[in-house]
């Protein structure tokens, strides 16, 4: 069965950890972007129309975003001057950085608005950030750069975190969410390995060691959609990727993505995009 993060957007070079750079993301529409183990974009012209774990969203010149490995992201359109800078790192750089983000309402921010705006001096910060940090990686010692990727990622997460307690200073965390960002996060990790293998909410609660009932729960109290939503909206997007970006005819595409026949995936699609396989792939033909 094909690797599904084959049809994803990589910013990595094949073979390659870390990358730093610029790019106008017009290569990924119609890809789910590989966040690696986080990806940090910067806009510095022009606009883009995305999708932040199937939420639409504008980013504009000024606007910076931190994709982490369970974020689903997808460019939907780019205006002709759009351009940013990107920093992609693997999990190994970020990894205790994360153990150590522990404010509740610093994560709440993180994924209640993944497209931050920033003020003139936020974005100079944030552009010497982006220089140091390619630096780094193009520049330095290969024996000491993870160590310094991963010191130089916290620096940027403790930078956010002290600007989002001037904004929510007065604000009073409302329900404790860090066990549930937790859980919304391996089950999205496992939504990108086994969302065209199985459809099962049960499948993916045994895989957390919880009741599918508690999966829910938790799921929807987090992001506001049932973890069945988001099953669903995985694999639709998937089929969407394949649609556009292969030559696969249906009935390969309806084996790849583990649907009985071709039928059957055309009738769960038309349900969930009210729209045919056939009138999908036609309206996005080159």
């Amino acid at each position: 069965m094909q690797d599904m993060t084959s049809i994803k957007y990589s910013l990595c070079p094949d073979g390659q950890q870390y990358a730093a750079g610029k790019t106008n993301l017009k290569e990924s529409i119609g890809h789910p972007l590989n966040t690696n183990g986080c990806t940090i974009l910067i806009c510095t012209s022009g606009s883009t129309i995305v999708s932040t774990n199937f939420q639409r969203q504008v980013m504009k010149k000024g606007d910076a975003t931190i994709l982490f490995y369970d974020i689903v992201f997808e460019t939907i359109r780019v205006s002709e001057s759009f351009s940013a800078l990107y920093i992609s790192l693997p999990n190994e750089a970020i990894e205790s950085t994360m153990y150590k983000m522990t404010s509740i309402s610093f994560w709440d921010f993180m994924y209640a608005y993944p497209i931050c705006h920033t003020s003139e001096q936020q974005y100079e910060l944030l552009y010497s950030w982006y220089q140091q940090t390619k630096w780094i990686i193009e520049e330095y010692n290969p024996e000491y750069r993870l160590s310094l990727l991963s010191n130089n990622f916290y620096n940027l997460l403790m930078g956010v975190e002290n600007e989002v307690k001037k904004i929510t200073v007065t604000m009073n965390d409302q329900v404790k969410k860090d066990r549930g960002w937790i859980i919304l996060g391996k089950f999205a990790v496992l939504l990108s390995e086994y969302c065209h293998i199985n459809r099962d909410v049960k499948f993916y609660a045994d895989k957390l060691c919880i009741t599918s009932k508690y999966l829910t729960m938790v799921i929807k109290e987090t992001s506001g959609k049932s973890a069945k939503d988001w099953i669903v909206e995985y694999i639709i997007l998937e089929i969407k990727a394949l649609l556009k970006n292969t030559s696969l005819n249906i009935q390969e595409i309806a084996i790849r993505t583990n649907f009985a026949n071709q039928s059957s995936l055309g009738r769960f699609f038309r349900k969930n995009t009210g729209m045919s396989l056939s009138q999908y792939r036609m309206s996005h033909l080159d």
